[in-house]
């Protein structure tokens, strides 16, 4: 019977059916039009302050839901539901400001007309959809740096544990599972395996800790997914780890975590675009792609507001950015995103100088001095390491964060040189905040350990020490971190101690080679904050002491 049923609903459909579509059901996410969200952002604003009364009164999932239902559009939502039900879709989450639904392959296409990739959205919704995100266009695959460099002052031994705790000062403890570090992954990217991790956290001598909480598929081995769990264990030992897999992009998965009752409390993003060509990964419809990424932000920051912190890439191909490797003069400085976005802590990479250090390390990754020794960082860059770290201002926000704009007019003012005006936004939001080692990181595949390069290491990296910051705010009787960018600059402020400075380099070079005129293509490093590095690398334990006394 059920056979015969599956032979009639494809004999009725098959105008609309190739023969590379299957019934399969898939995900369909409508993004619907929306009120004013000032709200959500002056409510971020308030709790995510340090000065302010309210600091750290994070919400619950049900206390941001009450926030979109007296804030969406109620009108478009049942036009648009209503229309799913009159179609005879009947597996729909309604989200209040979204909709997802799903259906076979087929029954899309003919719904909304889909031809070489391309929706259609029915002209009466069209006032009240912004846009659908389907399956991506175009699958970005991050490339991996596994090899020793040409330069002999680059120190390419292993970055482990035991180097994490020489040069960030990392206290070596274990979280004991209060705080959890996730890292996500877009577009069906494979997956990890828990021997691997086993044998990064056994070399590093940390304790054994499976990761047992996964969303979406765990399916083969990939470098990204393998390093970015890897170095999240090696930081923020024993800590609660999770791993989200999705096969979509950035507006869906931020959705589905929205509505998830459990969510970690860090989450870690190795992945990024072109801000002005995110349409290209996603088909927008008739929005561009600043109308996308503002949707996007609007999501993170409901992701915020339950306390939970965003660490993002901020790029391997410096300023220039991955749609303009060779050095594009019409397009001299791209930012990336999620890395430029606002609302999330976005970190850049270095690499550590060539020292000889006598340093006696015990962990088996790091005896016969396999394990970096030193304590000078630089900005990764293709000079040095054949890839530069990203940085720059975003192209939409309309005004420098409160929280960097005293650092950012520092560095307008006293940059030695700075891209041509009409090339970047000069109100916008600065990236990266803070940077960490981005190069030979240990990896495990397949038991045996590789070194890795890329942001796709400092952001995870940084993730754990979000996660340390967390476990030790708990222990004390305080919220965990949240948005961390606020406080983060208030640190940088007020504690000289906080940080390692990295007070040179550049990132007009991309992965490809280094640009000439190179001050049209990137940024200088000054002392001070500045876009090639952010604050520096953080001292971890001079920060806790500092939080300490910031919130006696």
């Amino acid at each position: 019977m059920k056979s015969s049923l599956i032979s009639l609903i494809l004999t009725l459909n098959m105008p609309y059916i190739n023969c590379n579509f299957n019934i399969t059901p898939k995900p369909v996410y409508i993004a619907l039009k929306q009120k004013d969200t000032s709200v959500f952002y002056n409510k971020l604003q308030d709790i995510s302050n340090p000065l302010s009364k309210n600091y750290g009164n994070w919400l619950s999932l049900q206390e941001v839901n009450n926030l979109v239902e007296s804030n969406y559009n109620k009108n478009a939502n049942k036009i648009v539901s209503d229309w799913l039900i009159e179609n005879n879709f009947k597996h729909i989450d309604n989200y209040g400001d979204s909709i997802k639904f799903t259906a076979p392959e087929y029954a899309i296409i003919k719904l909304f007309n889909i031809t070489n990739n391309r929706y259609q959205i029915p002209f009466e919704l069209s006032d009240h959809i912004d846009f659908l995100e389907l399956s991506p266009n175009r699958y970005i695959k991050t490339t991996k740096h596994n090899y020793k460099t040409s330069d002999s002052t680059v120190d390419d031994r292993y970055f482990g544990r035991e180097s994490m705790i020489h040069l960030y000062n990392l206290p070596n403890s274990s979280l004991n599972q209060v705080v959890s570090v996730g890292s996500i992954e877009y577009q069906s990217n494979n997956g990890f395996t828990n021997d691997d991790l086993n044998s990064q956290q056994s070399s590093n001598g940390q304790s054994i800790n499976n990761i047992t909480l996964i969303r979406g598929v765990n399916i083969g081995i990939d470098t990204e997914s393998e390093l970015d769990v890897q170095v999240m264990s090696q930081v923020a030992d024993d800590s609660e780890l999770w791993y989200w897999q999705s096969p979509y992009w950035l507006y869906s998965v931020a959705v589905d975590i929205n509505n998830a009752v459990k969510i970690p409390d860090v989450i870690s993003m190795s992945w990024g675009w072109n801000e002005k060509d995110q349409c290209s990964i996603t088909d927008c419809g008739t929005s561009s792609s600043y109308d996308y990424i503002t949707r996007v932000n609007y999501e993170y920051m409901k992701i915020l507001l339950r306390g939970t912190t965003i660490v993002a890439s901020s790029g391997d191909a410096g300023a220039p950015g991955r749609t303009a490797e060779e050095c594009n003069i019409n397009h001299p400085v791209n930012a990336i995103f999620p890395g430029s976005s606002e609302f999330v802590l976005s970190v850049g990479a270095t690499f550590v100088e060539m020292e000889s250090v006598n340093i006696s390390y015990v962990t088996d990754l790091c005896k016969n001095d396999s394990c970096v020794k030193g304590n000078i960082e630089h900005v990764t860059n293709y000079a040095n390491t054949s890839w530069t770290s990203g940085g720059g201002f975003n192209n939409y926000t309309n005004s420098t964060p409160y929280w960097q704009k005293t650092e950012v007019d520092y560095y307008v003012k006293n940059a030695p040189s700075l891209p041509n005006s009409s090339s970047f936004n000069v109100n916008g939001r600065v990236y990266p905040d803070i940077s960490l080692v981005g190069h030979s990181c240990p990896t495990y595949l397949d038991g045996s350990p590789q070194g890795v390069d890329g942001t796709s290491c400092s952001s995870p990296l940084m993730a754990g020490v979000v996660a340390v910051i967390n476990a030790h705010q708990i222990k004390n009787s305080r919220q965990k971190v949240g948005y961390f960018n606020p406080l983060l600059y208030h640190i940088f402020r007020n504690c000289d101690n906080c940080f390692n400075k990295i007070n040179s380099g550049n990132n007009w070079c991309s992965e490809s080679m280094c640009c000439d005129n190179p001050t049209q293509y990137g940024y200088q490093g000054i002392n001070g904050y500045d876009p090639v590095t952010g604050t520096g690398s953080p001292n971890i334990k001079n920060i806790l002491t500092f939080l300490d006394t910031l919130f006696t």
